[in-house]
Formats: C-alpha cells, structure tokens, sequence
C-alpha cells in the first residue's frame, strides 16, 4: 500500500530548515543523523533529528512514527518527556534524498550517561533519594506514554536527559512505534543490546519490554559507584543468561546503601528483570508497588504532608466491626466501608479470629470478596501490608475446608496473593504467610501452573534470598518449590531462575529442620530432570548434602525415602556422582537408616530403586557385590514383602539381587527414578 504523501505533508509542520541553524553533529546512527540547531527566530537550542527516507517503506515508517510522536509535543505534554517542537519534511539536494526532521528540546545538562561517567569515574555512589526521584519520574512518565498505546524500545541512559532543576526527561522517542504494531513483531529491533529486553529479538514482546530497560537503568544507577562501564555492561548482558547474576550485583547494592529502601528498590529490579517478560509487571501495574508509588510521590511539586491523600489519611479511623451480626455482617459492613483501610483491617482481623475454629468455612462470594479487597486498594494511600497479611491468615485458615473445585485453587485468589507478596517483600510475616499458602495451592496441579504463568516461582525465590535465616520461610518455600517443580514448565521456570541454588543453600543452612529437608529433597528429584540442573549438582555437591540428610534424619522416613529418589535419579544421570556416593561411603548411611525402617514399604522400595541403578555400572555393581550387607537388605526386602501388594517393590529388589547375581529376575525390569510420577507436597 502506497504512501499519501499530501496526507504526510499535512500532518508534518512545513517550517523547513530554512528557520533552523545547524551548528554541530551531536551523534549519528541507524535513525539518522543527530544536530544541535538553533531557532532563528526565538534563538532557542534545540536538537534536530534527520531521518533519511531511502524508500517508500522508510517514508511510510518516518511517518507513522511522526503522527505518534504528535501526542509527545508541546504545549500539553508530560513534564518529565522530552518536548517536541515540530516536525517537517525537507529535500536535501546535496544527498538527493528526502529526510523527516524531528525537532527536540536541548538539555544542556546533558543525559544520564554523562552523570553516570561523571560519578564512576569520581568513584561515588548517587545518593539514594536521587535515585528514587529519577525511579519516579521515569515510570510516571512511561506510564503515560505507554497509556497512549506508544513503546519507547530503546531506552537507555543517553536517552534520559537532564533538565536544570534536577530532574530528568525521557527522551529520544524516535524509535518507538505504535503498540498494537509492536504486539506482535519478532524482526530485529533498533533497541541497544545492553538494555534490550530478552523477548525483543527472540519472540513477540509488548510494554513490558520498555520495563525490563528501565530496570537495567536503575540498576546501573545504584550501582555505579563499584561498577565501572564494562563491569556493567558485563553484568547487563549476564542477567539475561543467569539470573543469579542478578542476585550478586543486588547484595553489593543492598551493601552500599544499607537501608530498608535499599532492601525495596532491589525487590523492584528483581520484579522488572524477570526473563520472562509474561511475569514482568507492565509499566501501570509496577507503579501500583509501594516502594514505586513512593518514588513517584516523590515528583510531586505538592509540598509532603498536605493535600487531599494526607487529609483522607487522617480521617481514616475505624469504625466498630459488627461483631454480634456473623460473617454476613462483617462481609456487608466491608462493603459499606470499602474506602477506608481500617475498617478493612479490623473487619478482617476479625474473620480472622472466627476462622481458625474447624468447624468455620466461608463460601465463595466470601473468598471473592476477601480478594478484592485486596486489590481494591484505596488509591489515596499505598497498599496495606495489614489488609493483606490478614487477607492471607484468612485463607491459610480455610484451606483445610478447600475441596479440588475451591475458588482458592483459581487465578481470583492466587493472582491476589502474588501481589501482596511482590508488594511487601520486607515484611517476613507477611512472605511466611503468602510461601506456605502457595506451598498449599500448589498442591494443586491447575493452581500451580496459574502460580508460575504469574511468576510465583520467582516470588516464591526472591522472599527465600530476602529471608536466608528464616526456617519458616525456607521451610514453606521448599515445600512450594517441591510440588511446582513436579510440572515441567514450572521446573523450567525454577531451573532458569537458579532455584536450585536456592534449594542448596537453604538445605544446608536448615539442615535438623525435617519437612524442609524432605521438601528439599523431593524438590532435587524433580530438578534432576534438567541436565543442566544435574551439572550444577555436581558443582554444589549435592550428593554430599543428601548423605548428610540421611545420617542426620536417619528415622525419618519422609526423609529418607525421598532422599533415596533424588539420589536415584541423580546417579542415573551421572556416572560421576555414582561414584562420588560410594566414595563418601553413602551405602553405609543408607544402609543404616534401612535398618531403622525396614518396615516401611515406600523407604525399602526407593533404597531398592537406588541400588537398581547404581548396579548399572560395572565396576560400582562389582563394589557391591564385595558388600554382603547390600544383599542381605534385598534378600530381606523381597521376603518382608512378597505379597501382590507390593509388587513395584519386589521388581526392584529382584532387579537389584539379579545384578549382584543372587537371583531371578521377576517380570520386567523396575522402572527407573526419572521416570517415575512425582507427587506434590499436600500441607498448609
């Protein structure tokens, strides 16, 4: 379809380049070619931009990208964008070539770029309330623009001005495009590589990829003080690879600032520089943080302190919870006060009370409305860490009344719980309270794939990094962790987030506590399923960790038994860590803790299962043979239980006797430990 050139000329002011004195290139690229140039008119600076359209496929692109740049220009556009003065189309006759020029405001103070050389090469830090103020000015001004259906693409510090009141402007719209073109594109963009989102190159992306930029700008603010530029640039590029790469560079942050906003600010790069960009926030929904609303409360011009919220504020004093009218009354009265925060909190805190008796249930227009209230956010004040803790105590308390069509187990009430946690990941109450009742969800297999389409997992690991000391965070996230990972996309998921470092290190620093250990291990089982994963076993020396477990929880059957299917599954994988199992002497230790359980059936099967595979290298089947204690375990395996019941066990021990040469084979050969069905974790 052909270009209307007499509609391109219409919609692009005819001021020409007669009313513009060029006085020096400021850059040159893919776009074209940068100028400052002054107004012969009024004498005002100003960037020009010259956009050469080789083609009629360029033309048609340099106009789309005009018409969207009209909602940018003066005089109503957003304080913290960029102004556009006008924009023409003029014939050069010395390239014989047509150019859209695009005529920008100047910022003599420069970009974010500069400030950032400036500093490191200075070697300080940005003070922490600066950046908080950029934060906010930069997402307030992205959400407006993304509300106009436009996405930047390219956002990067040189594309962050600086104005001379200290505060910045985002800038260099040029190459953005119109949002529902961008839906779906897959083609290479213009964007620059370091801040690009992962999704722009690899498959169809949306705003959110302008969220992922943002990111990577605020962490090159906070961290610009100990990173130099290619340390930087480095780290840019491996967060896209690892995201315990990630993690590093946030403990130095977390260092250098030392604050609970520190603590705050390095949440919020965790939730933007989520790979996936379907569980990144969009630019609307990270505004509604917080920590983020207090950043953009921070670009008011509005003194602090005054003003209709601060006023709304104080006015908000409970009122007395019906307390004699049941939980209908407790509901209605909830309708009636949904604007104030305390009469939610005290009604709240109330049904909290009447649900930890057994024998009380809620129905599911009471689950409903106990969830929008948590997203019902009262828009004058930030979201309450009070309304959603109880919210979350309340659910916790009616999950053993669940059944498997329960409102609970569907996005109305997960995608709530989710929220409060990205929203108060300081509160360890609070990421204790939403970790186990994820950890009960998840259960579920319906429930556990909504939890990591919407980045549970990863909230699941940033409250598990934020909280390393807590047992009772660790223990539930482990427990969660366990029954997601039996899905294979959540396994995925946790694979690519480095979970299993996570799951390392918690197992080793809660070593005595058993539910975690047993989580653990059963989570290690399903991860096992990822080569990868196995790799960094072997790096981690997880089979170390699992020996250690089964001396230490030697009577604990829950433990031992899913021990047993992680380091089956493992060895089955790598000959190496085999032999690392018979090194430190594992078959002593399992042995010992069979003789403590050689009534359970589940235990003395999965040794059995152990054996089986372990028997598949010649020269550890020989060492096994020289052991009389191993054959003496299957022997009495196979007779304690020889009825029809426990024929999967039988075939082990069969198969694990057969190799060692001490008896026939009965039917097929057991199935191994990777392919077994795993089960979830089924607890609250």
């Amino acid at each position: 379809m052909g270009i209307d050139y007499e509609h391109m000329m219409a919609v692009l002011l005819p001021s020409g380049m007669d009313s513009y004195k060029l006085h020096q290139r400021l850059g040159k690229g893919a776009q074209g070619s940068v100028f400052l140039a002054e107004n012969k008119h009024d004498k005002v600076l100003y960037v020009l931009k010259k956009v050469e359209c080789n083609d009629e496929g360029e033309a048609n692109k340099a106009f789309h990208e005009a018409v969207a740049l009209q909602e940018l220009q003066h005089p109503h556009k957003h304080p913290y964008i960029c102004g556009y003065k006008e924009f023409f189309v003029t014939w050069d006759k010395e390239e014989a070539a047509m150019f859209v020029c695009i005529v920008m405001d100047f910022y003599k103070m420069g970009d974010l770029d500069r400030a950032l050389k400036q500093k490191r090469a200075k070697g300080v830090s940005i003070p922490e309330l600066v950046i908080k103020k950029w934060f906010g000015q930069m997402v307030d001004a992205l959400t407006w623009v993304h509300a106009k259906s436009m996405i930047h693409r390219d956002l990067k510090p040189s594309n962050i001005f600086l104005a001379e009141d200290g505060s910045i402007s985002v800038g260099d719209f040029g190459v953005s495009t119109i949002m529902d073109d961008a839906r779906t594109r897959t083609r290479t963009t213009v964007g620059t590589m370091n801040w690009m989102a992962p999704e722009v190159l690899e498959r169809p992306y949306d705003e959110r990829s302008d969220v992922w930029s943002l990111g990577c700008i605020v962490l090159e603010l906070a961290t610009c003080g100990f990173l130099d530029q290619s340390q930087i640039s480095s780290k840019l590029f491996q967060i896209k690879q690892s995201p315990q790469e990630l993690e590093d560079v946030l403990k130095e942050v977390e260092k250098a600032y030392k604050t609970k906003d520190a603590k705050d600010l390095c949440q919020t790069i965790r939730i933007m520089l989520r790979r996936n960009f379907q569980q990144r926030p969009t630019m609307k929904e990270l505004a509604e943080l917080p920590y983020v609303k207090g950043c953009i409360a921070l670009t008011s011009k509005q003194p602090k302190g005054t003003g209709a919220a601060t006023k709304g504020a104080r006015k908000d004093a409970a009122k007395p919870v019906p307390k004699d009218k049941g939980v209908a009354g407790v509901l209605d009265y909830m309708k009636k006060n949904k604007d104030s925060v305390a009469c939610q909190v005290q009604a709240l805190k109330h049904l909290e009370q009447i649900t930890r008796k057994q024998d009380v249930s809620l129905n599911k227009k009471a689950k409903q409305q106990i969830a929008e209230t948590m997203t019902n956010e009262n828009k004058k004040q930030d979201p309450s860490k009070d309304v959603h803790l109880q919210a979350l105590k309340i659910f916790i308390n009616l999950f053993p009344h669940a059944d498997d069509n329960d409102v609970m187990f569907t996005e109305e009430i997960i995608r709530p719980v989710l929220s409060a946690m990205k929203s108060h990941i300081t509160s360890s109450e609070l990421q204790s309270c939403g970790c186990q009742l994820l950890m009960a969800l998840s259960a579920e297999e319906a429930a556990g794939e909504i939890i990591g389409q919407y980045g549970g997992v990863q909230d699941l690991l940033s409250a598990l990094r934020a909280f390393p000391d807590n047992k009772s965070i660790a223990s539930n996230c482990c427990g969660a962790l366990w029954s997601l990972a039996v899905s294979e996309n959540n396994c995925k998921i946790v694979s690519e987030e480095r979970g299993l470092e996570d799951i390392v290190l918690a197992m080793g620093r809660h070593n005595t506590d058993v539910d975690l250990v047993e989580a653990a291990c059963s989570a290690l089982w399903s991860l096992s399923l990822e080569e990868d994963n196995v790799d960094l076993m072997e790096d981690l020396n997880v089979i170390d960790l699992i020996v250690d477990a089964i001396k230490m929880h030697k009577k604990e059957p829950k433990v031992i038994k899913n021990a047993c299917m992680a380091l089956a599954s493992i060895v089955e994988a790598r000959e190496v860590c085999a032999h690392e199992l018979l090194k430190i002497e594992g078959l002593e230790s399992i042995i010992a803790a069979y003789n403590n359980l050689k009534t359970n059936d589940e235990v003395v099967e999965n040794i059995c299962v152990l054996f089986t595979e372990l028997e598949e290298y010649d020269d550890i089947r020989e060492e096994m043979k020289l052991n009389a204690n191993i054959t003496k375990l299957l022997s009495e395996a196979k007779s304690n239980f020889s009825d029809d019941e426990h024929e999967d066990l039988l075939r082990a021990a069969a198969d694990a006797l057969v190799k060692l040469g001490g008896g026939q084979r009965n039917g097929q050969r057991t199935s191994s430990a990777r392919s077994r069905p795993r089960s979830a974790a089924r607890k609250c």
